[in-house]
């Protein structure tokens, strides 16, 4: 098995409904889907302001963190969570 394969395995156990984020004190704090953010800028047809929920979390093949909401995936840099 090469490093791609051994990738997409790890990525398939990843867990989609959890989000562990360090804040700025260092603790480690566990989010749990639904968990709500607020978009940062327009981003596809969010708008910049408003607040939204996160159905699940997903990794990229380019291990980039991205948001499900409303049946659709944006990066996580768009948003900050509430």
């Amino acid at each position: 098995m090469d490093d791609y394969q051994r990738l997409l395995k790890q990525i398939d156990l990843t867990y989609s409904d959890e989000l562990y984020v360090v804040n700025v004190k260092g603790c480690l704090i566990k989010f749990k889907c639904p968990f709500l953010v607020k978009a940062t800028e327009d981003v596809g047809l969010l708008k910049e302001g408003c607040k939204y929920k996160v159905l699940s979390v997903k990794i990229t093949i380019r291990l980039e963190t991205v948001y499900e909401i409303n049946h659709s995936y944006y990066h996580y840099k768009s948003f900050e969570i509430l």
